[in-house]
């Protein structure tokens, strides 16, 4: 795959630095421990935030928030309900594909990164505020 490309050291710490500062946020104050395997999940999710990989992030953040609140719960402490039916709804759709309807195309991958990114930080976002629900409640746009 010859678009596949290592980001740089500059950026890599950029986009690590804002996931540490997204955790700092959310564990201010938080009473609940996360779980021990949303917290393990957590270290595979900064890692494809860091390298740029937005659709893994999706995935993975949605695990986290399930694996620390529980798959069938249909909300969350700490995470707007609309939150986690938009990254449920959209992990959802990257998952099961649409084939007369891709949510995801190798076009994206090239033209729309910047969209991607957007929704990952999303996601990560959501992810904390699943760890960390009496700290907060917000997402990055709330915050």
């Amino acid at each position: 795959m010859e678009q596949l490309e290592r980001p740089s050291e500059e950026l890599w710490d950029e986009r690590r630095l804002w996931f540490e500062e997204q955790e700092a946020l959310h564990a201010r104050g938080g009473v609940q421990a996360p779980s021990e395997q949303a917290c393990a999940l957590m270290i595979d999710l900064q890692a494809v935030f860091c390298a740029g990989a937005w659709a893994a992030v999706v995935i993975l953040a949605c695990a986290v928030s399930e694996a620390q609140g529980g798959s069938r719960r249909e909300s969350l402490p700490g995470v707007p309900d609309s939150d986690l039916r938009w990254l449920r709804a959209l992990r959802n759709r990257l998952s099961h594909e649409n084939r007369s309807d891709p949510e995801l195309t190798i076009e994206d991958q090239w033209l729309r990164r910047d969209l991607w990114e957007e929704r990952a930080r999303r996601a990560v976002a959501i992810a904390f505020a699943a760890l960390y629900p009496a700290a907060s409640g917000k997402t990055e746009e709330e915050a």
